[in-house]
């Protein structure tokens, strides 16, 4: 009996500790007090110099067939942009360029290439495609482009995919005007 009554009596003592108020031993700061911190300054990516990124997985530079060029032309950009998911990349509210979240098919020709998540497509054979008729121009000229150039920002590099297309096509000749 005495020996439940010692046990009732150290359970009671230890709720009795556990429900009463708890003291910190640090006196309480408030925000206040502590000080304004300055807020870190904006960095200006688009100022922002960039080195050039290191290699990575894929290839950077190669030779694109021109046949199966026009196959994806022709399949249009709708078909294309479902190999991949991107997001809008924002210096601010100013748009920079589209930001890879993740290449979709494993099937495809874009997984062969340098291209990680993260990466930010700036341009293609130096064009923009913030909107959708920048877009429309781009894929309209590579049927008759030599070469496909993508600039791309890696973190805080940058770097370049350079494919030629095989076989080139010939420039127009300029008309010659006819002799008098």
């Amino acid at each position: 009996m005495r020996v439940r009554a010692c046990l009732l009596a150290l359970v009671a003592a230890i709720e009795a500790a556990a429900c009463t108020p708890k003291v910190s031993p640090k006196p309480v700061s408030y925000d206040e007090e502590l000080g304004a911190k300055p807020a870190p300054a904006p960095v200006d990516e688009l100022a922002m110099e960039r080195v050039v990124a290191p290699p990575g997985k894929g290839l950077r530079t190669g030779t694109i067939a021109r046949d199966r060029l026009i196959a994806v032309l022709d399949a249009g950009p709708g078909m294309f942009l479902r190999q991949l998911e991107v997001t809008a990349r924002l210096s601010g509210e100013r748009f920079v360029g589209w930001q890879l979240v993740q290449l979709v098919d494993r099937g495809s020709p874009l997984y062969d290439v340098d291209l990680v998540p993260g990466d930010v497509l700036l341009a293609i054979n130096g064009k923009p495609l913030s909107r959708p008729d920048q877009l429309q121009t781009v894929w309209d000229s590579l049927r008759t482009a030599n070469a496909v150039s993508a600039q791309l920002w890696r973190g805080q590099t940058k770097l370049t995919l350079e494919f030629t297309v095989e076989p080139p096509v010939s420039p127009l000749p300029s008309p010659v005007a006819p002799a008098r």
